[in-house]
């Protein structure tokens, strides 16, 4: 057997549009998971037509999935990806040969297109129905039968021009239609040419903005009448992202992906009760767009349309201490393919053997990776390139010495992952502030330890407003818990715990992958206790397989540390017995403090 390194294994992107799009298909595909309790016959057979759940959480990646797997059953399938606010102008023929030759469209609107306080329904409906439009073109007309009402649709949807370009459909300030009518006196039929600026509010009280309207209230009539082929066609909508940033545009952002939502639905209805042929629209949403639209702006009752016709992607399993959790099961796969490509074929349980220690600082190395997740696929592509980019790239497992070394780098980078999440609840300077006010405070702490800290350093900030708002917030995201010292207890929204619990039984914890990325301390706060990366001299008390257990002082008090037998020296330690001595003198660095086990991780200063 070859021996496989950490670095063989393929770790994929964080983007699933990132990682089909340079690393290929077939790797995504061949690394793919889907979570068990996931219905896919309820999105393409059933009623159902939005995938729902938190940034990470896979919903572009199971978009690629379903493609994949619809065109198993019928290579003639043709899809069609929109992606909210994305740019594809760059994007050239080889690529769109090289993606299965997928449709791709993206649709972008300007900062300077207001549309401000409107109903966006009628111009998502258009661009749909440009969509369509020119999928059949793309696809030789093959999608619908050309009959009088395909023609009639063909002729009415070319009255609108934009300077929309190739795979991109633009919502630019002016757009010019033209409205046919028979002149009475001589029976001629004229098309005059109409401009409609979309860059200020008013121009949806002009006769342009009403008669756009009637042309798409006639495309509605004749939708419903077209004839579809016996060529499956999907809809992929995805990437349905607001930002805030300047008020007025992020709230205008969120009316428009409200809008998009009930347009899918409307449209869904349509293709459901006249379309005999395999057709859908599917489209992906972030749980924290919905609530973004449900804070800052009039959600018209979304929660109805979504709730209704979602299929939650969730990662929530009872058997969360076991290699059998399915988000596990995605690092295992990667493993075994690399295993594979070597000619190596391991059992399940070889390979947890072969790449993983019997614990990770005195926890099972399935516990410890999932303490360190939120349970989204996202967690494992970053555990991978962050053990694929440190010191012990070429190790052939995963050693303590592996998760030491790649804490800080996973820690950052799951730091940028929930930035990003935030920033569809909070501006950047907001972000900084409430950042800022947990960095090198402690990881454990009571509500009135964070108000106290709040009133006397932040008050001027979000959180001097809103506290306890900003903190059910991060409790949704992920960035804190509960945490109840006795009996040991914790709670966490990706574990199905919803909202935040605030009262004197339960104190908040920072998330364990984020506590070193921003210098948290211990929930004690005794002004001798130990500060990680301190020296001390230790003495050794006990020695038991892998680790030796120490004692050492610190401004008059002991304290208990452990060293783990890979750090206690730069060369392979094989017999831990003949390293040392009970009572033997040590000097020693800290490492971090385990609130698991209420003791020192160190290491030998060698």
């Amino acid at each position: 057997m070859q021996a496989v390194r950490i670095k063989d294994i393929y770790a994929g992107k964080p983007d699933a549009k990132d990682e089909v799009n340079t690393e290929g298909y077939d790797k995504f595909i061949e690394s793919f998971v889907i979570p068990d309790n996931f219905n896919i016959d309820d999105l393409l057979q059933g009623n159902y037509c939005f995938i729902t759940g938190y940034k990470g959480t896979g919903k572009t990646a199971l978009l690629y999935y379903l493609d994949n797997s619809l065109k198993k059953i019928d290579s003639s399938t043709c899809s069609s990806f929109i992606f909210f606010k994305d740019d594809y102008t760059d994007m050239q023929r080889k690529d769109m040969d090289r993606l299965s030759k997928r449709l791709v469209s993206s649709i972008s609107f300007g900062n300077d297109v207001v549309l401000d306080g409107q109903d966006f329904e009628y111009i998502w409906r258009w661009l749909f129905y440009q969509r369509i439009w020119e999928d059949n073109s793309e696809y030789g007309g093959n999608l619908f039968i050309q009959d009088d009402n395909w023609n009639k649709f063909d002729r009415i949807i070319s009255r609108i021009t934009t300077k929309s370009g190739k795979g991109k459909l633009l919502i630019p300030k002016h757009m010019k239609f033209s409205i046919p009518f028979s002149n009475t006196t001589n029976g001629v039929t004229v098309s005059p040419e109409l401009d409609l600026s979309f860059s200020s509010a008013r121009s949806f009280d002009t006769k342009e903005y009403r008669a756009f309207t009637s042309i798409i209230d006639e495309l509605d009539h004749i939708f419903p009448n077209l004839i579809r082929s016996d060529i499956p066609y999907y809809i992929f909508v995805d990437e349905l992202e607001a930002y805030y940033g300047e008020l007025s545009v992020f709230k205008r952002d969120l009316k428009i992906i409200r809008d998009l939502i009930f347009t899918v639905k409307k449209l869904n209805t349509f293709i459901t009760k006249y379309f005999q042929t395999k057709t859908k629209i599917i489209c992906s949403v972030r749980l924290e767009i919905l609530n973004a639209i449900n804070r800052f702006i009039i959600s018209k009752e979304l929660n109805k349309v979504t709730s209704g016709f979602e299929v939650p992607l969730v990662w929530d399993y009872a058997n969360t201490n076991s290699f059998e959790h399915p988000i596990l099961k995605i690092l295992l796969k990667r493993i075994d393919i690399a295993e594979q490509a070597f000619g190596n074929k391991l059992t399940y349980k070889e390979l947890i053997r072969k790449w993983f220690p019997e614990s990770v600082n005195h926890i099972d190395p399935a516990n410890y990776i999932l303490n360190n997740s939120w349970f989204k696929p996202r967690d494992i592509v970053r555990l991978i390139s962050s053990a694929k980019s440190g010191i012990h790239s070429s190790d052939t497992a995963f050693k303590q010495a592996t998760f030491e070394v790649l804490r800080k780098k996973y820690s950052l980078d799951s730091w940028n992952e929930v930035k990003e999440e935030m920033r569809a609840l909070y501006t950047s300077e907001e972000i900084e502030d409430i950042i800022s006010c947990i960095k090198g405070f402690k990881s454990i702490f009571s509500f009135s330890e964070i108000k106290y800290r709040v009133e006397r350093y932040f008050s001027r900030t979000i959180l001097g407003e809103k506290l306890e708002v900003v903190l059910r917030d991060l409790y949704r995201l992920g960035i804190i818990g509960n945490y109840m010292r006795s009996p040991k207890s914790y709670r966490w929204q990706h574990k199905g715990d919803q909202d935040l619990i605030i009262s004197d039984e339960w104190s908040m914890m920072i998330h364990m992958a984020l506590q070193n990325g921003i210098s948290t301390r211990s929930y004690k706060t005794i002004d001798n206790r130990p500060q990680i990366d301190e020296i001390y001299q230790v003495t050794v008390i006990r020695i038991v397989p892998n680790y030796i257990i120490v004692r050492f002082q610190n401004n008059g008090s002991i304290f208990k540390g452990v060293i783990n037998i890979s750090n206690l020296s730069k060369e392979y330690v094989d017999d831990i017995y003949s390293f040392t001595t009970v009572g033997a003198k040590h000097n020693a660095k800290i490492l971090y403090f385990s609130e698991e086990y209420q003791n020192w991780n160190m290491s030998l200063i060698i």
